[in-house]
C-alpha cells in the first residue's frame, strides 16, 4: 500500500467505525467550527475578501452567514476560510493542523445537498479528521514550520476529500483516487514575517479543492496513489513516519480553544490566569517574559503594535494585554488591536524559547510565564490550556462560546441540534436554520446516498 492508500484505508474505518462517543465529539466539533464561521463574517478580512469571489447560479448554495448563491466549492472556501479567521476553531496539537476548518464545512455542504443523516455527516467529519491529522502527522506535523510550510494547508485537503468521499460512498479505491487527486496540489508556505491575509485564505483553498477532488474521484478521473511516497518526500525533504498507532480517532486528541488567538499563547494564558488568582496581574511598567518551545516561535511574535487583526491574533502583546484587560477570549479585542483602535499598556512582553518545552512539544504546547515587577518575580507553568483532551470544555462551556459567537436571531434552538448532530434524521433542515432561512418544504425526497451534489457538476462533453 502507499501513503495515501494507507491514510485513505484509515480514514474510511474511523468513519465506519466510530461510536457513540465519537460521534458525539464530532457533534462537538461541528457546533464549535460552525459558530466560528458565523463570528468570522464579520471579521475585517471578510468584506475586502467576499467581493472578489464569483457569484454561483440562482440556486446554488449560500455560504452561512451570507446571501449570495455562490458555486458549490466556492460555498466551502467561503465557510472554511471564515472558520479560521479569529485563530478559534479546533487544533490538533501533535499534527499542528485546525481539521474543523477544512473538514466540517465540506461535510455541511455535501451532507445537505445529499439529505444525509446527521449521523452520516458526523461519521464524514471523523473520516476528515483522521485523514488531515494522519498525513501531518506521518511528515512531521509541527517540524513542518521550520521549513516553511503551513501544515493545515499542506494536508488540508486531504481532510475535505476524504469527508465528502465518505458522504459520496466511495468505496475504498476511489476514497484513495480522491486523496490523490487532493494531494496533487499540495503547498502552503508560512510566512517568516508577516502572515497577512494569504494565510488564511489557504485554508479555504484547500477545502475547496479536497471536496471537488473526492466528487471528481465519484465522476472518473484519476491520479497516482504514490504522491507521499515519491514526490511528497523530495519536495519537503523527509519521508513519512510509520503510521500512528491504532486507537481512539484523531478527533479525539483534537482541542476546542478558548482563547481566539495563536495557539501556543492559549497555555501562556492559561499560566497568566493562574497568576492572577495569586494575586499577581501585569501592570505598566513590568515586563512579562513568555517561554515557548522552539517550533512554536514560528508563528508568535511579541510585537506591541500589529499590522492588523491576523498579526494581533499571534501577538504574545496583544494576548497579555488582552488578559489584563478582561478581553482576552474576545475576538474583538484582537481585531481592534489590530485595526489601531487602542494603545496596549506599557507592558514589556519578550518570547524565548525554552528547550524543556521542547523536549515535551508537540504532545504538550507548554508555556513558562514570568512576570517581573520591581525587581520581584513570579512564575507559572502550564503544560496544559483549558479546552485540550486533557482539560475538555464542558457542553456548557462551548455552548456558552458557541453562543457568543453566533450573532444570528434565534440562534438558540440550532446549537443543542448541531451538538446532537448524529440524532438529525436529515442535516438540509439543520443547515437551513443555520443559514438562518426557511428548511427545505416537507416532501422533498432526500438524494440517495453515493449521488454528487447537485451543484458544480462537470459539464457534459462537447
Amino acid at each position: 500500500m502507499t501513503v495515501l492508500t494507507e491514510i485513505a484505508a484509515r480514514s474510511r474505518d474511523a468513519g465506519a467505525g466510530a461510536d457513540p462517543a465519537a460521534l458525539a465529539t464530532a457533534g462537538r466539533h461541528v457546533l464549535d467550527t460552525m459558530a466560528c464561521v458565523l463570528s468570522g463574517t464579520t471579521h475585517p478580512l471578510a468584506a475586502r475578501w467576499l467581493p472578489l469571489l464569483p457569484a454561483g447560479p440562482p440556486d446554488g448554495p449560500a455560504a452561512v452567514g451570507t446571501s449570495m448563491p455562490r458555486g458549490f466549492t466556492t460555498a466551502v472556501e467561503i465557510e472554511a476560510t471564515l472558520a479560521h479567521l479569529d485563530e478559534f476553531d479546533p487544533l490538533h496539537g501533535p499534527s499542528a493542523v485546525a481539521p474543523g476548518a477544512v473538514v466540517v464545512p465540506a461535510a455541511l455542504l455535501v451532507g445537505a445537498d445529499l439529505h444525509a443523516s446527521g449521523e452520516q455527516v458526523a461519521r464524514a467529519v471523523v473520516a476528515g479528521y483522521e485523514a488531515v491529522v494522519e498525513a501531518a502527522l506521518r511528515f512531521g506535523g509541527p517540524a513542518l514550520y521550520a521549513a516553511g510550510w503551513w501544515p493545515t494547508a499542506l494536508f488540508g485537503a486531504l481532510g475535505s476529500a476524504a469527508a465528502t468521499a465518505s458522504l459520496l460512498g466511495l468505496d475504498a479505491p476511489a476514497t484513495g483516487t480522491a486523496l490523490a487527486l487532493a494531494a496533487s496540489t499540495l503547498g502552503g508556505l508560512l510566512s517568516s514575517d508577516h502572515l497577512g491575509d494569504a494565510h488564511y485564505l489557504l485554508c479555504g483553498r484547500a477545502a475547496a479543492h479536497g471536496t471537488w477532488s473526492a466528487r471528481a474521484a465519484h465522476a472518473g478521473l484519476t491520479a497516482s496513489t504514490s504522491l507521499l511516497d515519491g514526490p511528497a518526500t523530495a519536495a519537503l525533504g523527509r519521508p513519512p513516519a510509520p503510521p500512528s498507532p491504532a486507537g481512539e480517532p484523531h478527533i479525539g486528541a483534537t482541542a476546542l480553544k478558548t482563547w481566539p488567538c495563536a495557539r501556543p499563547l492559549h497555555t501562556a494564558l492559561a499560566a497568566l490566569e493562574d497568576l492572577a488568582a495569586d494575586g499577581v496581574r501585569p501592570a505598566p511598567g513590568d515586563t512579562v517574559e513568555i517561554a515557548l518551545p522552539s517550533a512554536a516561535l514560528h508563528f508568535v511574535t511579541d510585537r506591541p503594535e500589529p499590522a492588523d487583526p491576523t498579526e494581533a491574533a499571534a501577538s504574545a502583546a496583544v494576548a497579555v494585554a488582552g488578559a489584563v484587560a478582561g478581553r482576552a477570549r474576545d475576538p474583538l479585542w484582537y481585531r481592534e488591536a489590530g485595526s489601531g483602535g487602542f494603545t496596549l499598556p506599557d507592558i514589556t512582553v519578550r518570547l524565548r524559547a525554552d528547550p524543556g518545552l521542547d523536549a515535551l512539544f508537540p504532545a504538550r504546547w507548554g508555556a513558562e510565564v514570568t512576570v517581573r515587577s520591581d525587581g520581584v518575580a513570579a512564575r507559572r507553568r502550564r503544560l496544559v490550556a483549558p479546552g485540550d483532551p486533557d482539560l475538555p470544555l464542558t457542553d456548557e462551556e462551548l455552548i456558552a462560546k458557541a453562543t457568543a459567537l453566533i450573532a444570528l436571531p434565534g440562534a438558540a434552538p440550532v446549537i443543542p441540534r448541531l451538538l446532537r448532530l448524529a440524532d438529525e434524521p436529515d442535516l438540509a433542515p439543520v443547515r437551513a436554520a443555520l443559514r438562518g432561512v426557511p428548511p427545505v418544504p416537507a416532501g422533498v425526497p432526500p438524494v440517495p446516498a453515493g449521488v454528487p451534489p447537485v451543484h458544480d457538476r462537470p459539464p457534459p462533453p462537447g
